[in-house]
């Protein structure tokens, strides 16, 4: 991440209601403050509807807080995210604690859900996070992919995985700030196992741990990790093909299981 003077700077502009654009681990997301304004403001601007429900983001120490555990395995799921933090990128989808407002939740089968989105542990992004939420006394952001709605581009839109491209695309709006790692290529380096996309999606509010999407990790990576713990891992119908990925200087492409 940028400089500790940068960081600060992005810290309040964002508590103050900017768009943060920012490098997450080995691509860049879009965060902004959880209130329902916020979330429509950055809808828009992405050309998304304005109500569309999006995504939560924490620093990985306060990833239990967004879920609620009751009749959940807490100890066997807490364990199975905390190795996919420590691999890099990640989503879980569980049922929402108190603290997830409405509209960043979706009710699935009558469980009230959230979707976590994770730089994983090493992400330098989680300390820009953690200043954040400092500022705001809160413990949680509004997430999305750093992109222009494929209601917009009508093709499927990767999310960004350079700030010089997100620069050219969103830079010029007013209430946008961009702050990235310094050497993004390195960068991506440092994730091996991972593609430049939005993160895969584990889901445990059934009971099991599903792969609702297909990103940024491997589908045989995260059975892995499930098998570590003694868990299956189901695979949803629509998480067989895998999320598209904006390569620097190419075009979108996709990926098939």
């Amino acid at each position: 991440m940028a400089s500790g003077a940068d960081r600060r700077l992005a810290a309040a502009a964002t508590a103050n209601g900017a768009a943060l654009f920012y490098g997450f681990g080995n691509f860049c997301a879009l965060a902004a403050l959880p209130d329902r304004d916020s979330m429509r403001r950055i809808n828009a601007l992405k050309g998304r509807p304005l109500d569309q429900v999006g995504s939560v983001t924490t620093e990985p120490a306060r990833a239990h807080l967004i879920f609620d555990w009751d009749g959940v395995d807490r100890e066997r799921i807490q364990a199975v995210m905390a190795d996919f933090h420590a691999l890099g990128p990640i989503g879980f989808r569980g049922p929402a604690s108190a603290i997830v407002p409405d509209h960043l939740t979706v009710v699935d089968d009558g469980i009230r859900t959230a979707q976590l989105i994770s730089p994983g542990d090493r992400c330098p992004s989680n300390q820009l996070v953690r200043e954040t939420l400092a500022r705001t006394g809160g413990d949680l952001l509004f997430i999305t992919s750093a992109n222009t709605s494929s209601n917009v581009s009508k093709q499927a839109e990767a999310a960004h995985c350079e700030m010089r491209a997100i620069r050219d695309e969103f830079g010029r709006h007013p209430s946008a700030i961009l702050i990235g790692h310094p050497d993004e290529r390195a960068n991506r380096r440092l994730y091996p196992r991972h593609l430049p996309c939005s993160t895969s999606i584990i889901a445990f509010h059934r009971g099991g741990l599903v792969l609702e999407r297909h990103g940024s990790l491997g589908i045989d990576d995260a059975r892995t990790i499930a098998a570590r713990h003694g868990l299956d891992l189901a695979i949803a119908p629509g998480a067989h093909e895998r999320l598209p990925v904006r390569w620097p200087g190419e075009a979108v492409g996709s990926y098939a299981a």
